[in-house]
C-alpha cells in the first residue's frame, strides 16, 4: 500500500477474474492474490445526451482537452500573431508540413481553389465521397480555437463595458475585423478592376475604331490591357469568396460553441423556451455565416457608384447626373427594405420558436394525446400556427423579391433616363460615348445585385445576435 499511486484510478478485481486466471495457470494463483489491485485502462463512454449530440454533429467541442488545438497553435505565436496569414501572400508553396491542403495553398491556390483538386479528381473517380476521404478540419477552423478566441474577446468587452452595456455586434467586428477589412480591400480591387476596364480600356477601343490609320502595337496593348483588367477582376473577387467563407465557417463555429456551452451550463432557461433554444442552435449560427460571406459586399456599393457618378458627368456632362442618380437612389431604397426584413424575421423567429415549443409538447405528451382523442384539436393548434408563420415568410418573400426583380433593370432605366434627356437638351452623342456610358453602368450591377442579399444576411444576423443573449446561470 505504500507504493499506490493515489493519482492513478485502479480498479478491484472481482472473484471470478481470479478464478479464471486459476483455471488457465494455476501456479499463478499465488501471484493472483497478491496482485490486489490492477491499473484501469481508460474507456471511451458514449454520452447520449441531446445537446452534446447536437453539438458533435455540429463538429463542436464540449470538452476541454490536454492535446487541443489551441495549444498546437499556441506553439507559433513566437513567430507572431498574423504568421499563417502571411505565409498566404506567397505566390506558391510546396509546404505539406500541415493536415489541410488549404493551409499549405500559396496565394493563387488559395484564391482560385486548386488546392480542392485532388478532391474533386477523387470525388469523380469514384463517384462518391466518404467520410474517410475527406481531409480532418484544419486546425486554424476548429471551433475550440475560435470559440476560446471569442470568449476572451467576450470577456474584454463585459470587463470593459459591464454585462448590460456590453455589446455582441463589437465582439464579432472584433473577432471578424482583420479578415474583413482585407476582403473589402480585395472587393475595392474588384471594383475598380471592373469600372477601368470599360470607362478607359473600352473607350479606347472605341474611339481606336473610328480612326482611319491602324497602329498594331497600340491594338495589342489595348486588348492586352483588357484581358489583365478583367484577370484582376475576376480573381480578387475569388479572393473575397475565399476570404468571406473562412471567416464565416470559424465564426458559426465559434458562435455555436459558445451557446452549447452556455446551455449546458444553465440550471433553468426562465424565459428561453426549448423551441428558441433549438432555433438558436440550428437556424442562427448559419444566419451569423451568410452575414460573414456576404455581408461585406455591401461595402464595394458606394465606391463604384461614386467613380461611375465623376466618370459619366466627364463624358456627358450635367445630364451624367440622372443616371447616376438612379443607382444613388437605390441604396436608400435598400435600406428601407432591410429594416422590412428585420421586423419581418422577427416576428417570423417569434412565430417558429412557437411552433417549435408546441411540436416539442406533443411528442413529448402522445401517449395522453392519443388516449384521449385529442389528435385533431392539436394538429388544428399547429397548422394555425404554420399558416401565421407562412402569411409572414410570404411578406417577407415579396419584398425580397421586389429588390431581387428591380436590381438589373436598373440599368435600364438610368440609360434611358440619361440618353433621353441629354438628346432633348441638344447635345451631341457618338457611339463611343454611349456605349462607354452603358459597359460603365453594367460594372456597376455587380454591387446592385449582391446589395439586396447583403442587406438581408446583415438584418437577420443582427436579430441573431440578440437572440444569442442567453439568460444567465441562477
Amino acid at each position: 500500500m505504500k507504493d499506490l499511486d493515489l493519482g492513478v484510478e485502479y480498479v478491484i478485481p472481482s472473484l471470478g477474474y481470479r478464478n479464471v486466471r486459476e483455471q488457465h495457470n494455476q501456479d499463478e494463483r499465488k501471484e493472483s492474490q497478491d496482485f490486489k489491485y490492477q491499473k484501469a485502462k481508460p474507456q471511451h463512454v458514449d454520452c447520449l445526451d441531446a445537446l452534446e449530440a447536437a453539438a458533435r454533429a455540429e463538429g463542436l467541442p464540449l470538452d476541454i482537452s490536454v492535446h487541443s488545438n489551441l495549444k498546437i497553435l499556441d506553439e507559433g505565436h513566437h513567430k507572431g500573431k498574423y504568421h499563417h496569414g502571411r505565409n498566404l501572400l506567397k505566390p506558391f508553396r510546396i509546404t505539406s508540413k500541415h493536415q489541410h491542403p488549404v493551409d499549405n495553398a500559396g496565394l493563387f491556390s488559395f484564391m482560385t481553389f486548386s488546392w480542392l483538386t485532388p478532391m474533386a479528381r477523387l470525388a469523380y473517380k469514384k463517384g462518391e465521397l466518404f467520410f474517410e476521404d475527406v481531409w480532418p478540419l484544419s486546425k486554424h477552423e476548429s471551433s475550440d480555437v475560435n470559440s476560446k478566441r471569442l470568449e476572451k474577446l467576450w470577456l474584454e468587452e463585459v470587463t470593459e463595458k459591464g454585462a448590460d452595456e456590453s455589446s455582441l455586434r463589437s465582439v464579432v467586428w472584433n473577432f471578424c475585423r482583420t479578415r474583413l477589412i482585407i476582403s473589402i480591400m480585395c472587393l475595392m480591387l474588384t471594383q475598380l478592376a471592373g469600372f477601368i476596364g470599360p470607362a478607359f480600356v473600352v473607350k479606347s477601343l472605341l474611339e481606336y475604331t473610328q480612326q482611319s490609320s491602324t497602329d498594331l502595337v497600340y491594338s495589342l496593348l489595348l486588348v492586352f490591357a483588357l484581358l489583365m483588367t478583367e484577370i484582376v477582376r475576376s480573381w480578387s473577387l475569388a479572393l473575397t469568396w475565399a476570404l468571406n467563407y473562412r471567416t464565416g465557417s470559424r465564426l458559426r463555429g465559434a458562435v455555436l460553441t459558445m451557446a452549447f456551452k452556455k446551455i449546458l451550463k444553465l440550471k433553468n432557461i426562465k424565459e428561453k423556451s426549448l423551441g428558441e433554444l433549438i432555433n438558436v442552435c440550428s437556424s442562427d449560427g448559419q444566419r451569423m455565416f451568410e452575414a460573414a460571406a456576404v455581408g461585406s459586399l455591401l461595402a464595394g456599393g458606394p465606391i463604384v457608384a461614386i467613380l461611375g457618378m465623376i466618370y459619366n458627368v466627364m463624358i456627358l456632362g450635367p445630364t451624367g447626373f440622372l443616371g447616376s442618380a438612379v443607382f444613388i437612389l437605390f441604396y436608400p431604397a435598400m435600406m428601407f427594405v432591410s429594416r422590412l426584413t428585420a421586423y419581418f424575421r422577427r416576428k417570423c423567429v417569434s412565430v417558429t420558436d412557437e411552433r417549435v415549443q408546441k411540436m416539442n409538447e406533443i411528442l413529448n405528451y402522445i401517449k395522453f394525446i392519443k388516449m384521449y382523442a385529442w389528435v385533431k384539436a392539436f394538429s388544428q393548434n399547429v397548422q394555425k400556427i404554420r399558416e401565421n408563420e407562412r402569411k409572414i415568410l410570404e411578406r417577407a418573400g415579396y419584398f425580397q423579391s421586389i429588390t431581387v426583380g428591380i436590381a438589373p433593370i436598373v440599368v435600364v432605366i438610368a440609360s434611358v433616363l440619361t440618353f433621353s434627356v441629354h438628346m432633348m437638351l441638344g447635345y451631341d452623342l457618338n457611339a463611343a460615348q454611349a456605349f462607354t456610358v452603358v459597359t460603365v453602368f453594367n460594372s456597376m450591377t455587380f454591387a446592385l445585385k449582391v446589395t439586396p442579399f447583403s442587406v438581408k444576411s446583415l438584418s437577420e444576423a443582427s436579430v441573431s445576435m440578440d437572440r444569442f443573449k442567453l439568460p444567465s446561470t441562477v
